[in-house]
């Protein structure tokens, strides 16, 4: 049997929550009560690692100012809903797959990059006046796939992995149309990696009812590993993410 896309596998890890939402709502005949948000964003990235695949080590760079050139696939699709009832969910999905550079002891080497993360989270709203938080919990599930070039042939390395994560979201309203959004969570804790965090700053620009213009700068980190280090099997993924997002967020 084939294996599941990266998508399919992100469906079935955030159904679940997605599911025992919507049914608490319909227990309670209340589904007009919910809000609805989906954003589409496309980003510029960059990407900064310390990947190890077996006995092979060395440093990954991608550079935003390179975007045009190496990058092969990348965006991010949010979707969330708020409930009446201040309870909610935010699903996310990011795509990142570029020709990167790399460094070794044997001198610089290319690298296919793919890294999927796929994110569900329970939300809580609340604030007063101007200001408005989330606090929300959950889950971040990462495929990452590295494949280096090297003199003889190539290596190929990835993982799986899920990390909980806990964070908070903060917006303040500075005028009528335009309104200043922070957001960050940390998690692995052990569980999945060792570490990893995303922060995530910008404006949204409320121009028409049902929709807003975000301009966001996001970064995500993590700090994995699995496996014997000196063997085949070892592999680390230390890296950090960012870039700018630009997205479009339609209500209803």
């Amino acid at each position: 049997m084939p294996e599941p896309s990266m998508p399919a596998r992100a469906a079935a890890i955030a159904a679940p929550a997605l599911a025992a939402l919507l049914g608490t709502a319909a227990a309670a005949q209340d589904l007009s009560g919910w809000r609805w948000q989906l954003t589409p964003f496309v980003l510029a990235p960059s990407v900064e690692s310390t990947t190890e695949l077996g006995r092979a080590a060395g440093d990954v760079s991608f550079e935003a100012s390179d975007v045009f050139d190496q990058l092969q696939a990348g965006g991010m699709l949010q979707f969330e809903g708020v409930h009446s009832s201040r309870f909610g969910f935010r699903l996310r999905y990011a795509l990142l797959d570029a020709d990167a550079t790399g460094s070794s002891p044997a001198g610089a080497l290319p690298v296919t990059y793919d890294q999927n993360v796929a994110e569900a989270v329970v939300t809580y709203s609340f604030g007063r006046g101007r200001d408005s938080f989330q606090l929300f919990g959950g889950v971040r599930h990462w495929d990452v796939d590295v494949i280096a070039g090297l003199p003889g042939g190539s290596v190929r390395q990835g993982a799986e992995w899920t990390d909980p994560i806990a964070g908070l979201r903060w917006q303040r309203r500075v005028s009528p149309e335009f309104s200043i959004l922070l957001e960050g969570d940390i998690g692995g804790f052990g569980a999945g990696s060792d570490q990893s965090w995303s922060a995530m700053g910008g404006l949204v620009y409320d121009r028409w009812e049902r929709a807003s213009i975000y301009v966001m700068y996001r970064g995500l980190g993590v700090d994995y590993q699995e496996g014997i280090r000196g063997t085949g099997s070892f592999f680390r993924h230390d890296a950090v993410t960012h870039g700018l997002l630009a997205g479009i967020g339609f209500k209803f």
